[in-house]
């Protein structure tokens, strides 16, 4: 009797590609890192960058940490370390990281050092996020399971503000 025939792989798994596709391509072209990223694209980080200076490591810029910090936070990632395993293994904090993999205690110092700015630029995101199309927001953000007033940062935590604000109540 023979053995049964198997669908072959279309390429060597170990083999190296002469021209290397992107793998982001494998990610859904609705996936919301695009939109993420086109936020994060317009956060003004002027005033963190003045606090670099040019002798020393090569830091990593404040807009990439931020960038990853909020998408971590609006996924509901709040441990350092689970963001740094998150930024080696999911491709879409892989393409919000721009492959890059800050140690779990740089975003820690950065979150810790930079409350003042992580906060405004939390604001800010969600400011521009109103504004972009695909954010799926009509002047309310749902952010892990809080809704914001897009254009007054207001929380909205009890359950009759929250009807009230979808039109039920």
């Amino acid at each position: 009797m023979s053995s049964p025939k198997f669908k072959d792989s279309p390429a060597e798994f170990n083999q190296h590609l002469m021209f290397p596709t992107n793998i982001f391509d494998l990610l859904p072209p609705d996936h919301d890192c695009f939109v993420f990223e086109d936020i994060f694209r317009h956060i003004d980080t002027s005033e963190v960058e003045k606090q670099y200076h040019h002798l020393g490591q090569n830091a990593y810029h404040p807009r990439l940490i931020i960038s990853i910090l909020i998408y971590a936070y609006s996924h509901g990632v709040f441990s350092s370390r689970e963001i740094e395993r998150r930024c080696n293994q999911d491709l879409a904090f892989m393409y919000i990281a721009k492959q890059h993999c800050p140690n779990f205690r740089v975003l820690s110092d950065f979150r810790k050092d930079q409350s003042v700015f992580f906060h405004s630029s939390f604001k800010q995101s969600v400011l521009l996020a109103h504004g972009f199309p695909g954010s799926h927001c009509s002047g309310w953000l749902q952010i892990q399971s809080q809704y914001i007033k897009a254009q007054g940062h207001e929380l909205w935590a009890t359950e009759s503000q929250r009807s009230r604000a979808n039109g039920r109540g």
